[in-house]
């Protein structure tokens, strides 16, 4: 068993990289339980009902401009839901994340005489799901097409993307996913394309129907460079 050392643990955050400001992350996903239990039954018995996920951030806070106070507190200001990727183990592709389109639900500053001013949040979101990253966060400036990530099987329901770009110079580049069942030949993947990176943005797109056990990503630079992040977690059902 290949155990992970939690200081490798990653936060993007909508167009940022808050990694730096925190020290504590938990994720937690439930399904409740409804009741079938009827008259004349000696046992109770239940069926699974509506999942939700929630994830729980803890660290320091900075109140400079792009840094955790600012990002956090705005995040009430927004009507729509932000993408939100945990890592456990870094950005690199194959790497385990955790996606959801959050909605930041409380923010808190603490402070106390004898520790930094501390900070915690917690987000539930629409839509949450286990994947893996396809391209760390790296400055690209070239055009490519990247070493596939193995999921281990195919997928007929289709998936969720998240893409995080943190900066940028100049940057007109495309990204889509694409996906082979034997890693030699690929096809592009449905409703899998992003918005053209022009700036500092974040993006989560729903790819639909069969998405093979391979994926990569194509990416094409028109002009410029950009710093960004992509992972995919695949629709088990």
């Amino acid at each position: 068993m290949a155990f992970i050392a939690g200081k490798n643990s990653g936060v993007l955050f909508g167009a940022f990289d808050l990694t730096s400001y925190f020290n504590s992350l938990s994720f937690s996903k439930e399904t409740n339980a409804i009741s079938t239990t009827m008259f004349g039954d000696d046992n109770e018995s239940y069926i699974s009902g509506i999942e939700s996920a929630s994830l729980d951030l803890s660290g320091l806070f900075d109140g400079g401009t792009d840094r955790n106070d600012e990002e956090l507190s705005n995040a009430f200001s927004v009507t729509t839901s932000t993408p939100l990727s945990v890592f456990q183990n870094g950005t690199t592709a194959g790497q385990p994340c955790v996606l959801l389109d959050s909605k930041i639900q409380n923010y808190t500053i603490d402070s106390s005489v004898s520790e930094a001013v501390g900070v915690s949040s917690n987000f539930t979101g629409d839509n949450f799901g286990r994947g893996l990253s396809l391209y760390a966060l790296t400055n690209t400036s070239a055009t490519a097409n990247t070493t596939a990530v193995d999921f281990g099987s195919s997928t007929t329901f289709g998936g969720q993307a998240f893409l995080h770009c943190t900066a940028h110079s100049s940057a007109n580049i495309a990204v889509k996913l694409q996906s082979s069942a034997d890693n030699a030949s690929f096809a592009d993947v449905t409703a899998g394309g992003f918005t053209a990176i022009t700036g500092t943005t974040s993006e989560r797109i729903a790819p639909t129907g069969t998405i093979n056990r391979y994926v990569r990503l194509v990416i094409t630079v028109t002009s410029g460079s950009a710093t960004f992040q992509v992972s995919f977690s695949p629709n088990k059902k």
